[in-house]
């Protein structure tokens, strides 16, 4: 009960009169909550479709990752 009076009283301390800030500390702050906002969003949104880096267009030249099975038997024929 006495923590809660001390808070209150705290409160009421904090939040008597006005407040100013500099346009620089204001600015400061909405970016930082702009980015804090896209962080949040990535790491909220699920990845159905997985992440693809690169255009996808189709162009892979016979590339297979890993393997080279491909590129021997092209050479073969």
């Amino acid at each position: 009960m006495v923590l809660k009076m001390k808070l209150r009283n705290l409160a009421k301390k904090c939040f008597e009169g006005e407040l100013t800030m500099p346009k620089a500390l204001f600015w400061l702050i909405g970016i930082t909550c702009v980015l804090a906002g896209i962080v949040y969003g990535l790491c909220a949104a699920p990845f159905t479709h997985g992440i693809t880096i690169g255009s996808n267009n189709g162009n892979y030249d016979n590339c297979i990752w890993g393997t080279d099975e491909e590129s021997e038997e092209d050479e073969e024929v």
